[in-house]
């Protein structure tokens, strides 16, 4: 019995000294984020290239969207987006169901209504912010370009079991229409292919008790133009402050064409006679960035 026992515990060292005596497989260091600058071409890279978005020329798009309200409701409507790429202007709106038409060529926005001129000065300004707020999402990763965006911040993440670089953006305050989206927002890249995978925003205090729903947004249906992929559907769901999905959601479906160079001028100018146009010339507030409230 003796003897056994010895055997067993000269056994049990020998795997302990075995053990010990190999050596651990190092783990792999971090992977170093790519700076901004670059994880933005590796992007825009993924979807095409910046150079051919900019090249795509007027882009005329038509999105058919079916929204789910808070209270379960469906609303459903269509509008018409034409841009210059790269965008956001010039550009022009088409609301059919309202009867409104806006473009900006870029000396000023313009709106017509049941064909009526829109006077309002703030509208030399709006049309743009509009257009960008319509389109940001839509055109990721190549708006990440756009005057009034900066990456502050790249970091290595997973969402679930898949590896991705997170960007932490700041927008210019006046980036978006409406206080009710934030200036700061996550997108998430594909670690390996740099393919756009999500973006989010957390939801606003408005004040007096209010507060506006979070997005987060997804693609899918691909859709190539002019050498480049634009998604032909985008998902837009509510979340709230610890990023669980709300009943609100939306679904936009995507067509587009190529218009040519020659159509610019019927397309983006402003067609209101000087004499209705606004009398006075507005000037914005100045368009300072924010920082994330995030880490």
């Amino acid at each position: 019995m003796q003897s056994s026992l010895k055997r067993s515990n000269l056994a049990l060292l020998a795997v302990a000294t075995l053990s010990v005596a190999v050596p651990a497989t190092p783990q792999a260091p971090p992977q170093k984020a790519p700076d901004a600058k670059e994880i933005v071409r590796r992007a825009s890279d993924a979807a095409g290239g910046m150079d051919a978005f900019r090249n795509l020329g007027i882009v005329h798009m038509i999105r058919d969207r079916e929204e789910v309200m808070q209270n379960g409701e469906t609303a459903r409507g269509q509008t018409v987006i034409v841009i210059s790429a790269p965008g956001p202007i010039p550009a022009r709106l088409e609301v059919p169901q309202n009867r409104v038409i806006s473009g900006d060529d870029g000396t000023g926005g313009w709106a017509i209504q049941a064909g009526t001129p829109d006077q309002r000065q703030s509208t030399t300004y709006m049309i743009k912010r509009l257009v960008t707020t319509e389109l940001f999402t839509l055109m990721l990763p190549f708006s990440l370009n756009w005057d009034g965006v900066q990456v502050v911040k790249v970091e290595a993440g997973n969402l679930g079991k898949r590896p991705v670089w997170r960007l932490a953006l700041s927008m210019a305050r006046s980036f978006f229409h409406t206080p009710q989206i934030p200036t700061y927002w996550n997108v998430y890249l594909d670690r390996e292919s740099y393919a756009l995978v999500r973006a989010e925003c957390p939801p606003i205090d408005l004040g007096k008790g209010m507060k506006s729903d979070g997005m987060r947004c997804t693609w899918s249906q691909p859709v190539k133009l002019g050498g480049i992929w634009l998604p032909g559907q985008q998902t837009v769901t509510a979340v709230d402050e610890q990023g669980a999905e709300k009943a609100h959601s939306r679904i936009d479906r995507m067509s587009y064409r190529l218009l040519p160079a020659t159509e610019a001028t019927r397309l983006f100018g402003n067609p209101i006679p000087p004499d209705k146009r606004p009398k006075q010339k507005f000037q914005p507030p100045e368009n300072k960035g924010q920082v994330p409230q995030q880490s």
